[in-house]
């Protein structure tokens, strides 16, 4: 659904397949970090290109970079929940995309300055929508990758 993007990491390469739980494997490795700003920017990577368990594990090496408080964790485990919610949507399920996304809701509202994520309101506004709409993003294609969001995460800073 979303456009191909340029890449913030251009160096770190994609894994060889999307891990999705009963349809594909899961990858021996998990992301970690050289630091937080770094997964933050390799997880949206991930995200924006369909790696929906990838981003959600470089997100969670950020968030415990941050010691798992404070507004930037609560940002951070917002995107978590909403890569969670992208894995529900390739697994077929209409509940998880929808619990997972009004986790993600809460959590961005919560935060009150952008935190380096570009207009965070607007961010938070399409993720109500992906939970008043769960079956829109539903993608259960036996291809590996799908990008099921139709929206981007802006970085407001490098």
């Amino acid at each position: 659904m979303a456009a191909e993007s340029a890449r913030l990491e251009p160096d770190l390469p994609f894994p060889p397949q999307a891990y999705i739980p009963g349809q594909f494997p899961r990858p021996e490795a998990t992301y970690k970090g050289a630091t937080a700003e770094h997964s933050l920017r390799y997880g949206v990577d991930l995200f924006h290109h369909g790696y929906y368990w990838e981003a959600h594990e470089a997100w969670e090496s950020a968030w415990n970079a941050y010691g798992r408080a404070g507004e930037q964790a609560d940002l951070l485990k917002g995107l978590i929940h909403l890569a969670a919610a992208g894995v529900k949507a390739r697994q077929g399920s209409r509940h998880g995309v929808e619990v997972h996304a009004g986790k993600a809701v809460v959590l961005l509202e919560r935060v009150r300055e952008d935190l380096g994520i570009g207009s965070l309101r607007s961010l938070a506004q399409q993720v109500q929508k992906v939970r008043e709409t769960p079956s829109r993003f539903l993608n259960v294609s036996q291809e590996n990758v799908v990008v099921v969001f139709d929206f981007r995460i802006e970085l407001s800073r490098g």
